[in-house]
């Protein structure tokens, strides 16, 4: 009888590590898409650092904000964001509970003709990373003005054009007026899942006439549709 309750409390123990390990995950990742490789993802987060801040505390919501990624020795670091002081989300920050940064990068339609294999179905490929923790309200104005100024020099240098408008000649008394109006959070980072559904389980041959496939033009850029919004919204 002993051995018998031994069990069933070691088995009723298991189960409700299992129910919390499943509660704490965010979205579901079968084993061949589970990424884990550290650098890898924080580079993706790092380079894909457009994301959605998502809340539920007093319903959901969603706000999309550049970030910046904060790497320290160990764990996982922090993510640095802001968002306007009007937004209703600011509410939900001033909770203990968890709030989730979604990194989402490209994504695309994949159709079974591209494959070697007969038997197949359509699917949709893409890559994501959900960052997990505790956005911390910071109030330092010359931390926020510093990490207003990284963000800018980062993206600036990635995808800026011209040397006609200089960051650093705005006047402080318009920065300031600027930062009064927006609120800084930055969250420790405490669980990362990455899921990288790419078709990489599939044989040599399918991969190879994915790749091709992907070749063909796929969805709009925002290029594309800035310029087809811009016709729409013509005065």
């Amino acid at each position: 009888m002993a051995d018998r309750r031994d069990f069933l409390i070691g088995l009723s123990a298991m189960l409700a590590m299992d129910a919390e390990a499943d509660a704490a995950d965010t979205i579901y990742i079968p084993e061949r898409h589970a990424e884990k490789d550290r650098t890898f993802l924080l580079d993706y987060m790092e380079e894909f650092a457009f994301a959605m801040i998502v809340t539920s505390k007093g319903g959901i919501r969603i706000t999309n904000v550049p970030t910046i990624l904060k790497r320290d020795a160990e764990g996982w670091g922090s993510v640095w964001f802001h968002i306007a002081k009007s937004n209703p989300q600011n509410e939900a920050f001033k909770t203990s509970e968890d709030s989730l940064v979604v990194f989402h990068g490209p994504h695309a339609y994949i159709s079974p003709n591209w494959y070697n294999t007969k038997n197949a179905v359509p699917t949709w490929n893409f890559a994501v990373v959900h960052a997990k923790g505790k956005p911390k309200r910071i109030d330092d104005d010359q931390a926020f003005a510093e990490n207003l100024k990284k963000l800018v020099a980062k993206n600036e240098g990635l995808y800026g054009g011209g040397e006609a408008w200089d960051y650093a000649k705005l006047p402080e008394s318009y920065l300031k007026g600027m930062r009064q109006s927006i609120v800084a959070y930055e969250m420790k980072i405490e669980v990362v899942e990455g899921k990288f559904k790419l078709g990489h389980e599939r044989t040599e041959k399918d991969r190879i006439g994915t790749l091709a496939g992907l070749e063909k033009k796929q969805q709009r850029t925002i290029l594309d549709l800035s310029r087809a919004y811009y016709e729409r919204r013509k005065v």
